[in-house]
């Protein structure tokens, strides 16, 4: 266990080196967890950054938003479409360039695992609109975040994450997180949510990216989050958007279902609206429109 601690936060550092969210990004995090913090002082800490702010207002300003009216600033898209929203689309909009490794052989690139994270948060934004314990916005920027670990792997690891590629390409039935255990040592889980505690990110995010292959193992006041987050996971592998092989086969099992609440036609509801979901926040968040 020392050793693997040890693996980990050495990866965590070459990491950081290599490419990390931007500050101003960090800041919008820590003030949107200060209970005592207002939609000015998020609107403060985002005005540091014309470009960022150019880029929140373009994407509230979106159909994906529905807001009827043009948002010309923060504060108007704070009042319209509530603090946490807004810090969501804020860090969402800084996780783009952090997913821009390249390929890795054939069959993995950093663009495609891209839009699998978006098409994992869009599910989990649409699933969250089932469960009353979940945000929204927080479940989106959840299924963005859930593989942050892989870019981690792919920064400060490339050899081994090589190695783990090449494993899951020759033995279709070897799943993703026994490749990294083999190559790496960790699974991406354990990466990501050492990242998310090195960036002082909430504990949510931290469960997030650390359980959402198994999260039923985290405690019931802490597991729904996690729990969206790992049907939305399936949900995007099963309709074939960007690079879906960290998801283990099969499906979701009955008792995380009935944890959420959730119904069959609530996941095949999902599903269906996951394409063009996508192809709407795709390229919303890339920037190019």
């Amino acid at each position: 266990m020392a050793d693997t601690t040890a693996l980990i936060r050495a990866a965590i550092a070459r990491a950081g080196q290599l490419a990390t969210l931007p500050e101003i990004a960090l800041e919008v995090m820590r003030v949107a967890e200060n209970p005592q913090a207002t939609g000015e002082d998020l609107d403060r800490v985002l005005s540091k950054d014309p470009t960022l702010v150019a880029r929140v207002l373009r994407i509230v300003n979106s159909a994906y938003y529905g807001v009827r009216r043009e948002v010309t600033s923060v504060g108007t898209a704070i009042a319209l479409l509530g603090f946490g929203a807004v810090k969501s689309i804020a860090i969402a909009a800084s996780l783009t360039r952090m997913f821009r490794g390249g390929a890795v052989g054939a069959s993995f690139e950093a663009r495609e695992l891209w839009r699998h994270s978006i098409a994992v948060a869009a599910g989990a934004r649409l699933l969250a609109s089932h469960i009353e314990q979940v945000d929204p916005s927080e479940a989106f920027l959840a299924g963005l975040m859930h593989d942050i670990g892989i870019i981690v792997e792919l920064q400060a690891c490339r050899e081994e994450f090589i190695a783990v590629i090449g494993a899951v390409c020759a033995d279709p039935s070897l799943s993703f997180r026994a490749a990294e255990e083999q190559h790496l040592g960790a699974s991406h889980e354990a990466f990501g949510e050492a990242l998310c505690v090195a960036w002082r990110f909430p504990v949510a995010l931290q469960r997030v990216t650390g359980y959402h292959h198994r999260p039923m193992q985290l405690p019931p006041h802490e597991r729904h989050l996690s729990a969206v987050v790992h049907v939305a996971d399936h949900l995007a592998a099963s309709t074939g958007l960007g690079y879906a092989r960290t998801v283990d086969s099969g499906e979701v099992s009955a008792a995380i279902l009935l944890a959420l609440g959730l119904t069959e036609a609530d996941l095949e509801q999902t599903a269906a609206a996951l394409q063009a979901e996508v192809a709407e926040v795709f390229p919303m968040l890339n920037g190019e429109v």
